[in-house]
Order: structure tokens, then C-alpha cells, then sequence
């Protein structure tokens, strides 16, 4: 269903897009893109999706900075799409976009919010055997190092390709919605190393960066917190401690979850106590309560200390 700002956007452009066929081709020409490009991850997801009990791969230096020289070239693929479809589409990308609003510490918090959310949905489901979410064994490198910098690296490998270059190449030809479940489903089958769990799980969060990035555009955000927050526990390698695999891994299931109630919070309060009113100024909410006025109905009772008998003095 089209929302009624896509439809006016649309209304508004002063091209009305390619024809279904058109858009057809762009999507399928996006899927294979996405193919070739994650073409090694994606064959190791489903490799790992139909053994997750086979033993953790080992990696050599050269498997190493092999991963390394392939993560670049995903990078560079990234930034050529993207400046190649905005500058294709500068003119007619302001009319189908929506102005950019909120701060990036609020783009942060919505994120973290969605991954933390979609943590624990898949978690419960795991738990109740309806969906198998499992992390796999890491795999053993001969250079914890550049194992550190492969997975930072991961935000500026996905969020571009996955995020961006389909809300600029899409946008105003299909719904948002659409490119949220179109992005969401490219991104789950790269996480079902994990699972059908781990499949579910990155589509809920890789939906909500799309949708992220259509209102906050900032692409940048997303890349820091899918490098350094989601990843936070690949210090391990590196940090000479027997505890520090779980307390980074704490780490970072609090920063999550502590999103998470952030975000709940004040929608929660909004909605059970209906005398608080949420007053929005430049993007900020405002927590105002009404104040209840008395109607004076006799001038008499204007000044309650002035006394009864007193004549009234003319203006």
C-alpha cells in the first residue's frame, strides 16, 4: 500500500519514473549486482546454512588479506553505484526524497533500537525451536589483526551497496516498503550462516537501515554501528584477557537493549498516559502536561484579595 507522502512525492516529480517493466529490470539488474558482489559470502552462508556443525574454516594470511582485497573492491563497487545513480538522478532526487530530518545521534538511537528488537524476537523464537539461530564458531586466522579490520570493515562493506544504492536507484519507482523488503531479503541470505534465524534476524535490522537512511540520511551512522557496535566483541582477538570475549559481548548487548528501552520509553508513556502531550519543535520531542485554566465568569473574583465593598475604579 502506498503511503500518501510516496503518492504526493511521485505527484510531484517531473518525470514519473520508468514504466513496471523498466523498474523490473533495475531491480533485477540490482540483484544481480548483488550476486557477483557478495558472490564468495553468499556461497559460505549457504555452505555454513546446510552444515552448522561442520568445523570453524581456517584461514591463512593469504585467505586473509584475500578477504581484505575483496571487502576493498566491494567498497569501491559501493561508492562508483552510488555517485554513478546520483548523478544520473540529481534532478529528480529532490522530488522523491523526503528533507532530511532528525539528528544523527537519533538516527543511531532508531538503529540500535531496530537491531536490539530484532535480537530479541529471534531469540525468543530460537528458543521456542520455531526458527534455529545460532552464532558459528569464529573462524581460526593466522592474523588476529587483520581479522579486526576485516570485521569493522563489514558497515562499509554492506550499507552502501545494501542501503543506499537502493533508496537512490529506487526511490519514486517503488514504495518505500518495497525497497525495505527488497534490501532486507538481499541481506538475510547473507546472514544464514546463523540460521533461518540469522536470516529473519538481518531482515528485520537490514529493513530498518533502509528505512533509516530514507528519513535521517546519514549513511555514515550506519556504517560506524554496524563496524564497531555490532561488532564490538572481534577485540577479543586482540585484547590479552580470558573475559574479554564476554564482556565486549555485553558490551554490546547493552548498548542494544539499552537503545531499545530508550526508543520504547517515551512512546510508552505517550501512549498510557494520555495527559502527557508530546509536543514536537525542530524534531525535538517536548514533554508538556496541560494546564487547566479557570474561566472567570465574574469580574468580582478577578483579584480574590480585593475587598467586596470596594467601588470598582473606572478605566
Amino acid at each position: 500500500m502506498t503511503t500518501g507522502v510516496d503518492a504526493g512525492l511521485r505527484a510531484r516529480s517531473p518525470r514519473r519514473g520508468l514504466n513496471a517493466a523498466g523498474t523490473a529490470v533495475m531491480v533485477a539488474a540490482l540483484v544481480v549486482g548483488w550476486v557477483v558482489v557478495y558472490f564468495i559470502g553468499l556461497v559460505g552462508a549457504l555452505w555454513r546454512f546446510r552444515e552448522p556443525h561442520a568445523p570453524a574454516p581456517i584461514l591463512t594470511m593469504h585467505d586473509q588479506w584475500t578477504d581484505l582485497a575483496v571487502g576493498a573492491l566491494q567498497v569501491v563497487v559501493g561508492a562508483i553505484a552510488i555517485g554513478a545513480v546520483y548523478l544520473a538522478r540529481r534532478r529528480t532526487l529532490p522530488a522523491v526524497l523526503p528533507l532530511r530530518h532528525g539528528s544523527a545521534r537519533e538516527a543511531a538511537l532508531t538503529w540500535c533500537a531496530a537491531i536490539g528488537a530484532a535480537s530479541a524476537i529471534v531469540l525468543v523464537l530460537s528458543r521456542l525451536n520455531i526458527v534455529r539461530f545460532g552464532f558459528s564458531i569464529p573462524a581460526s586466522v593466522e592474523s588476529d589483526w587483520l581479522a579486526v579490520v576485516s570485521a569493522l570493515a563489514v558497515g562499509l562493506r554492506e550499507e552502501p551497496i545494501l542501503v543506499a544504492l537502493p533508496v537512490l536507484l529506487l526511490v519514486g519507482r517503488m514504495p518505500i516498503w518495497a525497497i525495505m523488503g527488497l534490501s532486507a531479503t538481499l541481506r538475510g541470505f547473507l546472514y544464514l550462516y546463523f540460521g533461518g534465524g540469522g536470516f529473519l534476524w538481518a531482515a528485520m535490522w537490514g529493513a530498518a537501515a533502509v528505512w533509516v537512511y530514507y528519513r535521517y540520511r546519514r549513511l555514515w551512522v550506519l556504517i560506524l554501528i554496524h563496524g564497531f557496535v555490532m561488532n564490538i566483541q572481534v577485540f577479543d582477538r586482540v585484547i590479552p584477557s580470558d573475559n574479554s570475549a564476554t564482556v565486549l559481548q555485553w558490551i554490546n548487548i547493552l548498548i542494544l537493549f539499552a537503545a531499545l528501552l530508550w526508543w520504547i520509553t517515551p512512546r510508552a508513556l505517550d501512549a498510557f498516559l494520555p495527559n502527557t502531550v508530546a509536543v514536537r519543535s525542530n524534531d525535538r520531542a517536548v514533554e508538556t502536561t496541560p494546564v487547566v485554566t479557570d474561566v472567570v465568569l465574574n469580574p468580582e473574583n478577578v483579584n480574590p484579595d480585593r475587598s467586596r465593598n470596594e467601588p470598582p475604579v473606572k478605566p
